[in-house]
């Protein structure tokens, strides 16, 4: 009975989530994450990636392919996230081909050499190109984009240009695989991913900081699973995980405060798959 009721509660839990979704779609097909704002990429794709997740069929989904087809892309990144929306909706991808290749630097970097400190990570458009070399069967220079992302990898194991951050390990891992790397051997990284758990539940970006935070949290856990490794307090993240979700369904940031934005939701229900949990309703 207890079982029951606990697959009960957990089955509007995800409901609620669908609800807080489906609730933010604009007339136009996109998504915005905050409601009576302008559809974006990046929020229709979260949107879409979460509703797959939870197993749910997309919403007017003619509206949404028209509204991107519409869309004005004038960067990597759009392209990026348009492809990432056309591959849910089975549409032709865009081939930017040229576009990427011509962004690759001598050193095998993509994109700007400095990055802004708001910028999540010094890797993530070198990340977004060869994820996207690998949607369009794009030849790229492999030996030299590795090179590139293994001269970022400091002595604690962790990755960065000076200094170590989760979000930098995670995208090296991520495109380090993409490109065929032996990612099993990096046993210093996956120490650096270790020290970034924290017992009460959850990972922080550093090691010994706290408070968890979702996206920190995602990405951690998404680093042991590439390193076919489980994480060392996984009934304590779920709880941190599920301590985050708002009334309206969606989940914030951290325990502590925040509002919810697709981002968490969608990192959320990821990481509580990744822990085992059976997120898809149908």
């Amino acid at each position: 009975m207890e079982t029951e009721a606990v697959r009960i509660e957990d089955s509007l839990r995800l409901r609620k989530i669908v609800q807080y979704i489906t609730a933010r779609q604009n007339d136009d097909g996109g998504y915005a994450s905050v409601q009576y704002t302008d559809s974006t990429l990046y929020d229709t794709y979260l949107a879409l990636e979460t509703l797959n997740m939870l197993g749910v069929e997309f919403p007017r989904i003619d509206d949404t392919i028209a509204w991107v087809k519409n869309y004005n892309a004038t960067n990597i990144r759009d392209y990026y996230l348009i492809n990432k929306i056309f591959n849910l909706l089975n549409q032709p991808l865009i081939d930017v081909s040229n576009q990427i290749v011509n962004l690759m630097d001598s050193a095998g970097r993509f994109g700007a050499s400095k990055v802004d400190i708001e910028a999540v990570s010094e890797l993530e458009t070198t990340f977004m190109c060869v994820e996207l070399t690998s949607m369009l069967a794009t030849r790229i220079p492999s030996r030299k984009i590795v090179e590139f992302i293994l001269s970022l990898k400091n002595p604690d194991g962790g990755f960065g240009s000076g200094e170590s951050s989760l979000s930098s390990t995670f995208y090296a891992l991520k495109t380090l695989l993409f490109l065929g790397y032996p990612i099993e051997n990096l046993s210093e990284t996956l120490h650096f991913v270790r020290a970034c758990e924290n017992s009460e539940g959850g990972f922080s970006f550093k090691p010994g900081v706290k408070p968890s935070f979702m996206e920190a949290t995602f990405m951690g856990l998404t680093c042991l699973r590439l390193l076919s490794r489980k994480p060392n307090y996984p009934r304590e993240t779920i709880g941190f995980i599920t301590g985050c979700q708002n009334a309206n369904g969606g989940f914030r940031r951290s325990l502590e405060h925040g509002i919810s934005s697709f981002e968490y939701t969608f990192q959320a229900v990821s990481s509580l798959e990744m822990l085992g949990i059976q997120v898809r309703l149908t």
